[in-house]
């Protein structure tokens, strides 16, 4: 039985705990909320309370699999705490598979198009700490699949939920680069099946622009009409996702239109 480590089981983490039990892992996860453990245990193996930079008594069993799902919101030394924690790990680890949940934000919004080959231009704080979490594995790690993911969907969580209503929403002829969580999900199982190291986009091979998507999903679901600012027209990048589907991903879906979601 291979062993896994989810190092953040929040709202993507839990939902791969479960698919893992599922397919026969054994899965320690994590969390840095102490009222969630109990919960979380009805879907792991094992949940041991961690938070960045705290004790680190859960890395003392040895794993196939180490999957570091923290976003960068959780710490303002971030970047620094997750090198720090990624070399301590690889310590005791040092032939575990790393899977870092990573994000497209890494590219900027510069109009392009993108592959995994794209330069980054991070733009926002949390880009630029994604980037410096990028590097501590490149440079350290032999063994690391980088997954670069787009916007989330699923659950409860569309960002249709955040503009219904709204007058001159910006950027109306950019595009969107949406994953669905199932999606990720199942990447992030394929890669534990047909490990392969690099990085890999993940979003849906469809872009429809934001004037077009937005409000088609908000009328197909009764929420209030969406306004957007014509005269802005500056778009934003595109993000191609060949990498992942050459070595035998398949995405369930492959538009955002398709995307199910709880109102």
């Amino acid at each position: 039985m291979k062993k896994v480590c989810i190092v953040g089981m929040g709202w993507l983490g839990k939902e791969l705990a479960v698919e893992l039990e599922k397919n026969k892992f054994s899965v320690t996860g994590t969390t840095s909320t102490v009222s969630k453990i109990d919960g979380l245990k009805k879907l792991s193996s094992n949940v041991e309370l961690f938070k960045l930079g705290g004790p680190t008594n859960f890395i003392e069993g040895e794993f196939d699999f180490i999957i570091y799902t923290i976003p960068p919101s959780s710490n303002s030394d971030y970047a620094n705490l997750s090198c720090e924690l990624i070399a301590n790990m690889h310590k005791i680890n040092p032939n575990a598979a790393w899977i870092y949940t990573s994000s497209t934000s890494v590219y900027g919004n510069t109009e392009r198009t993108v592959t995994e080959e794209s330069e980054v231009q991070p733009q926002s704080e949390s880009a630029k700490k994604i980037v410096e979490v990028e590097h501590c594995l490149q440079d350290n790690m032999s063994s690391s699949a980088i997954l670069r993911l787009g916007g989330f969907v699923g659950g409860e969580r569309h960002p249709v939920k955040y503009l219904a209503g709204r007058s001159n929403v910006s950027k109306p002829f950019g595009v969107v680069n949406l994953l669905h969580r199932e999606d990720a999900v199942n990447a992030i199982l394929f890669l534990t099946r047909n490990f392969q190291p690099g990085i890999y986009n993940l979003c849906s091979e469809d872009h429809p622009q934001k004037k077009e998507f937005y409000p088609a999903i908000a009328a197909r679901n009764n929420l209030s009409v969406i306004g957007f600012d014509e005269e802005d027209f500056p778009k934003n990048k595109v993000v191609n996702c060949n990498a992942i589907r050459k070595i035998g991903f398949e995405f369930k879906y492959t538009s955002p239109y398709d995307f199910p979601f709880e109102l």
